[in-house]
């Protein structure tokens, strides 16, 4: 009984100190989100000012010479191709970022199950474990033995391999 009484609050601290990790774990994950957020949005206004630059260009190189016979200048058609070859290059990145994009998510979606696999087979051990010290309990206390007496069984954790 003295057993119980001492193990009870180390229990309760390592829950507790199990749900404060869980919490900083969860804030460093948000953070981390927030900051790729932000790095996104930082690219994108990035290249949306490379477009504007390239647009301006053209739009400059279209009022300076107006097209004669359906023919572009000089100017105005390295305008657009310095247009095109931006717009190429960031419909590349996006497909780019798409496919990563998808890779994360099938990760994540896979180490979720994963976890999800080992918090049940945690707990169909736990509940083993239990139900095994119940049944010792039971007949070491029919048999008149102490269950202090009973032999202690040290298991250690370990989240990989459980």
């Amino acid at each position: 009984m003295a057993n119980r009484r001492e193990s009870a609050p180390d229990r309760e601290a390592a829950v507790a100190l199990q749900a404060l990790e869980q919490a900083l774990s969860d804030r460093e994950r948000a953070l981390e989100e927030r900051e790729r957020k932000i790095g996104e949005r930082e690219r994108d206004l990035a290249e949306a000012e490379v477009l504007l630059q390239h647009h301006e260009a053209l739009m400059r190189a279209a009022r300076k010479v107006a097209p004669v016979g359906g023919r572009l200048s000089a100017e105005m058609q390295a305008a657009q191709a310095a247009l095109k070859s931006e717009l190429d290059r960031q419909e590349a990145l996006l497909k780019e970022a798409r496919e990563a994009l998808r890779e994360r998510e099938k990760f994540i979606e896979e180490s979720e199950a994963r976890l999800f696999e080992k918090v049940q087979d945690q707990q169909e051990k736990e509940t083993e474990l239990e139900q095994r010290e119940e049944e010792l309990r039971e007949r070491t206390g029919a048999s008149g033995q102490s269950v202090a007496s009973a032999p202690a069984i040290k298991r250690t954790f370990d989240e990989f391999n459980e």
